[in-house]
């Protein structure tokens, strides 16, 4: 039986009986939130900052994601695509896919991520990861993911550690995070980096998000730079910025 059938024959009885019952009263629709997320979102950034390693200048990049829950498991996946002004890669296309389960004392996280730089085989990569998360007390969430490159590079381990705040400032959520790299095959830290944006509702599914970081280059990074870039220069500390805008559905 289709539910316009089924509110046909609910209405039928309640106006049959409405003599006896009194005035109907109408039931309240009922809304049905949708099985899915999905975001699109474009930014501008003075500097391209991956892991510590400064891979350019005046980056334009785009995103898009989406995600769902089954099974009694998240889902979430997504494309993000960057193009680099000056240095380094000109354009850079990633492709990603996670899985996750909140067990109550953390949450677990493993996925996938594909980086194409449009340049043939040789530099695309491939890493799978793994991670714990949990939210503290008083805004406070902490994450630690390993990732390990599965093809033709090497990323020596990558190990971050995160610890992040959400606060509420005059009515805006300022986001700031604390982020730690370490090479764990290369054995050395490689990298502090400090942000914090805040999130500017534009509307009910429009967020725009300045912010401002800084990262500190530690001695593992000055080891695995070269390599990585390609220009043989050490890495520099460096202050950098910019704007998203980020569009929810």
């Amino acid at each position: 039986m289709n539910n316009k059938t089924t509110l046909s024959l609910l209405g039928g009885a309640l106006l049959s009986g409405s003599a006896y019952a009194g005035p109907v009263v109408a039931p309240e629709p009922v809304t049905v939130e949708p099985g899915y997320e999905a975001s699109v979102s474009v930014g501008v950034h003075s500097d391209y900052i991956w892991r510590g390693l400064f891979l350019g200048r005046a980056l334009v990049d785009s995103s898009v994601e989406a995600s769902t829950s089954a099974w009694g498991l998240d889902f979430a996946g997504g494309l993000w695509a960057g193009n680099v002004e000056e240095e380094s890669f000109d354009d850079e296309i990633n492709a990603w896919i996670e899985g996750s389960k909140d067990f109550g004392w953390a949450r677990f996280t493993t996925g996938y991520i594909y980086y194409d730089f449009f340049d043939g085989e040789t530099n695309n990569a491939h890493e799978v990861y793994f991670g714990l998360s949990k939210d503290l007390c008083w805004g406070f969430n902490a994450s630690y993911t390993y990732f390990w490159d599965v093809y033709a590079t090497d990323n020596d381990g990558y190990n971050e550690l995160v610890l992040g705040n959400d606060t509420d400032v005059f009515g805006y959520t300022l986001d700031t995070t604390l982020t730690t790299g370490f090479l764990f095959e290369g054995f050395g830290a490689s990298h502090i980096t400090l942000k914090t944006g805040y999130d500017w509702e534009l509307t009910d599914h429009a967020t725009l998000t300045p912010y401002l970081a800084y990262t500190w280059e530690l001695a593992g990074l000055e080891r695995y730079a070269a390599p990585m870039n390609g220009s043989g220069r050490s890495e520099q500390n460096r202050f950098f910025g910019g704007v998203s805008l980020s569009v929810s559905f």
